[in-house]
């Protein structure tokens, strides 16, 4: 029966380790598979306990690959979801997602208030603009209405259209009626609902382009 002869810290990931069968390299693994299985110089090296090394360390390194990829920011399930499917662990999907969640690495709530207060502080967006962005990322109807609610007591989106609606007219001393489509539709690309877009142009007096000049 082959032996474990030898076990070396790796010099680059040191969290992984060599182990050597009868003198030959045989597979790298994570160091808690080490203790997991209580791997020592000359144990026995039985066919069950390679596959049950490579398995097991196939499902840490994905794990170790999506600590790092949620270490950046703050991630959804869906993203966590495209990610295992592009590096081939789809199969694993739901044993990750949830150590994930377990260790509340994970909360897609947590996300939406984090993603809607940095789209709203940073880039201006309004509901619509929110909703379409959280949907796109699987996010529930309802989990996304209620952060948006939740914001309101922060952001008055009225105020921030008529505050985008300024500046953009702040040069133009004569404002037309194609002044008044193009802001329209930039407040709408911006995702501003109906009301908090006329809110913020009725204060303003546009004239026909005819008379423009």
């Amino acid at each position: 029966m082959p032996k474990i002869t030898k076990i070396t810290q790796q010099k680059k990931l040191r969290e992984r380790f060599n182990l050597f069968i009868d003198g030959k390299f045989e597979l790298g693994v994570d160091g808690s598979l080490i203790v997991k299985y209580d791997i020592k110089v000359g144990d026995e090296y039985t066919e069950e306990l390679k596959l049950d090394l490579e398995n097991d360390d196939r499902i840490e390194m994905a794990y170790t690959g999506l600590l790092n990829f949620i270490a950046f920011r703050e991630r959804c399930e869906y993203e966590v979801n495209q990610w295992l499917y592009k590096k081939k662990y789809r199969d694993l999907s739901d044993e990750l997602i949830t150590r994930l969640k377990e260790r509340n690495y994970l909360n897609d709530e947590r996300f939406a208030r984090l993603f809607i207060r940095d789209r709203v502080k940073i880039k201006g967006f309004g509901p619509i603009r929110l909703r379409h962005e959280l949907s796109a990322k699987r996010i529930s109807k309802q989990m996304i209405e209620s952060e948006i609610e939740a914001i309101r007591d922060d952001y008055d989106f009225n105020q921030m259209a008529h505050d985008l609606a300024s500046r953009k007219l702040e040069h133009i001393q004569k404002p037309t009626y194609k002044d008044k489509k193009r802001l329209w539709s930039l407040l709408q690309r911006r995702g501003f609902e109906g009301p908090s877009i006329s809110f913020a142009l009725q204060s303003y007096t546009f004239i026909n382009d005819d008379k423009s000049s």
